[in-house]
């Protein structure tokens, strides 16, 4: 599975291995409270973090894309996720992300964000991705606003209303971020 360099990061695919550091940053409730699951029980983290690598990991195999690990390259730290996932029960491809609450506000996410969106329409050649949030989650609204998503439209998804942003391959511009693509 490839791997992308940024600036700061190193996205590549996760294994079972992550489990102990995606467990903490998946039982922060800050980190959880736009999450469709919301916060994780502490009795379950386990095995709901298990299950979210084991989903990862398939959805690669499976589609030729997914959700990479982000790692922070100074330090080798895994911090979140950020990548390409299919909506429940859509055709359509979305970009997600998920930090550790320590590295908010710092453009991570965005940078992240941007390299997915890159790796979307330069090597699986989707047509389309899209981004949903709660309509209240300004800071992962700004984030797609930066990476170029326009909003277009209130929708419902996860059982939950949601704004939809979306971009489309002609309309992206890649910008002059480092990015390297490693296969």
């Amino acid at each position: 599975m490839p791997e992308i360099e940024t600036a700061r990061l190193q996205l590549r695919p996760y294994t079972p291995n992550d489990l102990d550091e995606l467990a903490p940053i998946l039982s922060n409730p800050a980190v959880m409270k736009y999450s469709p699951r919301g916060p994780i029980p502490t009795e379950k983290l386990k095995e709901v973090t298990l299950e979210t690598l084991e989903f990862f990991i398939a959805h690669w195999r499976q589609h030729g894309f997914g959700v990479w690990a982000v790692v922070e390259k100074a330090t080798v730290k895994l911090i979140g996720h950020c990548g390409l996932n299919f909506l429940p029960n859509s055709p359509e491809v979305e970009v997600l992300y998920r930090l550790d609450q320590a590295y908010w506000n710092q453009g991570i996410v965005s940078e992240a964000t941007k390299a997915s969106l890159r790796y979307g329409f330069e090597v699986v050649k989707l047509d389309q991705i899209v981004a949903i949030t709660a309509p209240e989650h300004t800071a992962s609204r700004r984030v797609m606003e930066k990476a170029g998503l326009k909003y277009e439209k209130n929708a419902q998804f996860y059982n939950l209303d949601v704004v939809y942003y979306a971009i489309s391959r002609s309309q992206w511009q890649p910008d002059d971020s480092p990015y390297i693509l490693q296969t």
